[in-house]
């Protein structure tokens, strides 16, 4: 594969994957969690669904992944092809903080919100027919606050990262 086809494939992947990321964390934070927790066991079962049977954090995994690598990769690529002074320049200063704002997005969203919902999940497994206890729902609100800060800091580092990419290249 050529240099042109690869730069072609990097891009196309890390646009569609960033895109589906980023628009996933937006809908999340600012639609999705408020109304779960607004709507309460019908909430719970609807995100529950979503997680588990839809298989949602596996696609957000995954796209999250493809658009770290692929960026990291170009990054990379044109770095090393500019012996390290292109990263001096205005477009490869904006790119770089991009680059970090997204990966500071991975891990907030994977360590906070991931770690949340994983355990929230474990929660309501273990919650019997006639709901949950006191114990259990002092849990379960707290996650939730958890995974609203995660899902809240994810988006804004997302949209960092998003408008850094759109802007960079006309610096």
């Amino acid at each position: 594969m050529d240099d042109r086809t690869l730069t072609l494939l990097l891009r196309l992947i890390h646009i569609l994957a960033g895109a589906f990321w980023f628009g996933s964390a937006v809908l999340m934070a600012g639609f999705i969690v408020p109304t779960v927790r607004d709507t309460g066991r019908d909430g719970g079962r609807f995100v529950q669904h979503l997680m588990q049977q839809r298989r949602l954090p596996i696609f957000l995994g995954i796209a999250m992944l493809l658009t770290v690598l692929s960026g990291l990769t170009m990054y990379g690529r044109t770095a090393a092809a500019t012996h390290g002074s292109w990263m001096g320049t205005p477009p490869g200063i904006a790119y770089g903080l991009g680059g970090l704002a997204a990966i500071l997005a991975a891990i907030t969203g994977s360590l906070v919100s991931g770690g949340a919902g994983r355990r929230m999940a474990v929660v309501g497994q273990s919650i019997g027919p006639t709901g949950p206890s006191a114990d259990q729902q002092e849990e379960l609100r707290r996650l939730q606050q958890r995974i609203a800060l995660g899902t809240r800091l994810a988006a804004v580092f997302l949209a960092i990262a998003a408008g850094a990419m759109a802007v960079a290249r006309y610096l």
